[in-house]
């Protein structure tokens, strides 16, 4: 009897500790269910817009973007690499040919003026002519030829060049590398266009006068305009770094810095924006003062505004209700900052690879270049990891070009 009833103790003893294990399996169960739970992400696409593909481009590394009224899409080819099959092209049933003709895409030193070196930036004008602003440079990081930085205008209807303004000794320094350019012809007898130089340490603004062909350099070294450093760019999911690959080459890497490039005017005239490529940040300035040569520099750059932030990136674009466009080359993605000053992503796209320049069509899609900048051999010890093709891409905005100072 004695043994009968310590067999039931134990057996409920067993049945006690089997349930107090099962609710402790339950309790950790459940426990690491909600850590889970709370762990997770909350829902974020893994795109944002509609990055249409517009063509495939075979040839060299492109950079510069143009599209005119009539939908004729021009791209530029600066020599990055040294030699190219031609600077300028139109975008042609798939294909890209020399635009306007081959014999403009080979420059001579002998006539520098008559003939295209190195186009950075292209934009189009109200009276259908697409303006090229030529660096002037036979390999990139060379100084100009002397007489042959330049812009260049072509009368889109008949494929000919109808102007030539030839950037004066004033304009440059040694190591001049023009980027971006815009026009006002509603400033001034004749017109007035406005060009950031990013050469290192003496980078500027230039503001060139159409009727008597002066021109002024601007802002020249100060904080706002210079490659600022401390920051090392990430784009492609590694820093974007100078890696010595040639036996020529000594040293560390170093980060990558470049100083102005991007500006933009405003619909009225009245401002103009401009950053660092590499600086982050957007500023502005009275173009009243800064196109005035009788106004001292010093104040102007004590007129300079910090506006806001921007990506690392390279072009701007402006809407016609005003939204400025700029790039984001670190997140593959293009930004629209509205006039409020309130900015959202247009399109984030893994196959935005370098999104080097940016333009508006009267159809309402923002154009972009890819250039795979990041991808070329200073970065990686020399070697090369472009691949072609190169894309040309478009994304719906909802508005056109904001062309008001441009007729």
């Amino acid at each position: 009897m004695t043994q009968t009833i310590e067999r039931l103790e134990n057996m409920k003893r067993t049945y006690e500790r089997g349930w107090l294990l099962l609710l402790l399996g339950a309790v950790i169960a459940a426990g690491g269910a909600l850590n889970a739970v709370a762990q997770a992400p909350p829902s974020r696409p893994a795109k944002v817009g509609d990055l249409q593909l517009v063509a495939s481009l075979m040839s060299d590394q492109p950079a510069g973007l143009a599209i005119t009224d009539s939908g004729r899409l021009l791209v530029t080819f600066p020599r990055h690499d040294g030699p190219v099959a031609f600077t300028v092209g139109e975008v042609k049933g798939g294909q890209v040919v020399p635009y306007p003709n081959a014999e403009l895409n080979h420059p001579t030193k002998a006539r520098p003026a008559d003939a295209l070196f190195s186009v950075q930036t292209l934009l189009v004008d109200a009276s259908h002519r697409l303006w090229m602003l030529d660096t002037g440079t036979l390999q990139f990081g060379e100084p100009p030829v002397k007489g042959a930085a330049k812009l260049i205008a072509v009368d889109l209807g008949t494929d000919r060049v109808v102007r030539t303004v030839v950037l004066p000794s004033e304009a440059l320094v040694p190591q001049s590398a023009l980027k971006d350019f815009r026009f006002d012809f509603h400033r001034g007898q004749g017109g007035t266009i406005f060009i950031t130089d990013s050469a290192p340490g003496f980078e500027a603004l230039i503001v060139l006068d159409l009727t008597s062909g002066h021109a002024i350099r601007r802002l020249t070294g100060i904080p706002a305009v210079s490659a600022q450093p401390g920051h090392t760019p990430i784009v492609g999911f590694e820093p974007l770094l100078k890696r010595p690959g040639k036996a020529d080459e000594q040293g560390p890497a170093k980060p990558w810095l470049v100083g102005l490039n991007a500006l933009e005017l405003s619909a009225d005239g009245k401002t103009l924006y401009f950053s660092a490529f590499t600086g982050r940040r957007l500023y502005s300035v009275s173009a009243d003062d800064l196109s005035n040569p009788a106004f001292d520099d010093g104040k102007l750059a004590s007129e300079v505004a910090a506006v806001g932030d921007v990506g690392m990136g390279g072009h701007f674009a402006l809407g016609a209700s005003g939204d400025l466009f700029f790039l984001n080359i670190e997140q593959n993605a293009i930004f629209r900052r509205a006039v409020d000053g309130r900015t959202q992503a247009v399109v984030v796209d893994p196959r935005l690879m370098w999104p080097d320049t940016l333009a508006i069509g009267t159809d309402k899609y923002l154009y972009v270049t890819t250039s795979q900048h990041d991808r070329r051999p200073e970065f990686h010890g020399g070697a090369e990891l472009r691949r072609r093709p190169y894309g040309l891409f478009r994304v719906f905005v909802g508005s056109g070009p904001a062309t008001a100072r441009w007729r």
